[in-house]
């Protein structure tokens, strides 16, 4: 029985906080609003929520009519049914079939949208696909390692994707950064095209721009100012990661064991758990912010971002040290010292974060497991089984 208890609160654990700062910030906010979580969390075909909806879990499926706003983090997001409201998303691996009235903002490793949006969009995904079926009523904004747009834009489009084809209508004018930019013979724009690569734009001989087509040289590094300057402030930022990991681990030596490894043991909902946070903190400080300049307490906002700030920076030395572990253990090298692991681990996430457009990806998905480890370290309070020594 106490397995099963333990079972459906952790998940709602790490929500706790935030959601009890809300309700004691704002009054009646119980009232307008419906949350749920556990393992999993359904909301059934006949099922009309009339208010807003928050859902936490690890599996979450909306297959009912929500009235109000959606926010539903977890690991795997299903919505298949109808929201009026806006929809907020972040999970491993979300699908969206259902409408939305309002806007849509989702993130995650795996991001699938099949149904209309009434307003913006605005989507981050390692693999990102909006199919014929869906359509964004205003302006889509994404980010992707690999995005495929096969539904229709009405307004603006702007994207940065290491792949990204174009196969539908864009209503006004379409920006992108881009590794590979490909026009299919679907694909049209009906203002201008301005793209940044290495690479001429693949546009098929059926595709149509309206405006000019602008092609911009791919932005690098250290463009503009030398070779030297570059390796000089890569250095830098090394030397100042390197030196608050060595802190991390001297001051806190068996809760950097925990972090490490959660990371090797719970990767998937590490970053499920970091994509919610990453999202949420800045609303949550933000509300904080707005009702203290009312009600007093004003600094609380601020003191959450500060925090969030310092956990963004701390989730490169955890994966650095994770990275670096793993690598040295690969080769055999498991007596290898703290220290030596670190800084691998290190020199590879910053020399990954200089490539354009990768470097994005990675330090994206560095901060994301980063945030997520230490989250599900915290909540759970002690090291996972066989953490190493």
């Amino acid at each position: 029985m106490s397995t099963k208890a333990e079972r459906y609160r952790s998940p709602w654990l790490p929500w706790l906080p935030s959601l009890l700062v809300l309700w004691a910030l704002v009054p009646g906010m119980a009232s307008a609003a419906e949350v749920r979580s556990g393992d999993v969390v359904k909301v059934g075909p006949q099922e009309v929520i009339d208010e807003d909806l928050y859902a936490f879990g690890r599996t979450v499926n909306i297959q009912g009519t929500v009235r109000g706003d959606l926010v539903v983090m977890g690991e795997q997001v299903d919505i298949s049914g109808t929201v009026e409201g806006d929809v907020m998303s972040a999970a491993s691996n979300s699908r969206i079939s259902s409408p939305v009235r309002g806007s849509l903002r989702a993130a995650g490793g795996e991001l699938s949208v099949s149904a209309p949006v009434g307003e913006d969009a605005m989507l981050a995904a390692g693999n990102l696909r909006l199919t014929p079926e869906a359509q964004v009523g205003r302006d889509l904004y994404l980010a992707s390692g690999d995005a495929r747009v096969y539904a229709p834009v009405l307004g603006e489009l702007r994207a940065a994707a290491g792949t990204l084809t174009l196969a539908a209508p864009v209503g006004q004018d379409a920006h992108a950064e881009a590794g590979t930019l490909r026009l299919t013979n679907e694909a049209r724009v009906n203002g201008n095209l301005s793209y940044r690569s290495d690479k001429d734009a693949q546009i098929a001989s059926g595709a149509v721009v309206a405006g000019s087509v602008e092609h911009l040289a791919a932005r690098h590094a250290a463009a503009g100012r030398g070779p030297l300057l570059g390796v000089y402030f890569w250095l830098r930022s090394l030397v100042g990661l390197f030196a608050l990991g060595l802190l991390f681990a001297l001051l806190a030596p068996r809760f950097a064991r925990r972090v490490t490894a959660m990371l090797r043991q719970r990767p998937l909902p590490s970053l499920g758990w970091g994509a919610a946070l990453f999202v949420s903190i800045p609303l949550l400080a933000g509300l904080v912010f707005l009702v203290g300049m009312l009600l007093g307490g004003w600094w609380l906002g601020l003191f959450i971002l500060a925090l969030y700030a310092f956990a963004i920076a701390l989730s490169f030395p955890v994966v650095g040290l994770f990275l670096g572990r793993w690598l040295l253990e690969r080769f055999h090298k498991t007596g290898a010292h703290l220290a030596v692991a670190l800084l691998l681990g290190l020199v590879l996430l910053t020399l990954a974060g200089r490539v354009p457009i990768l470097g994005a990806l990675v330090a994206l998905a560095t901060i994301l497991f980063g945030l997520g480890a230490l989250l599900l370290s915290v909540v759970r309070g002690r090291e996972p089984a066989g953490a190493p020594v």
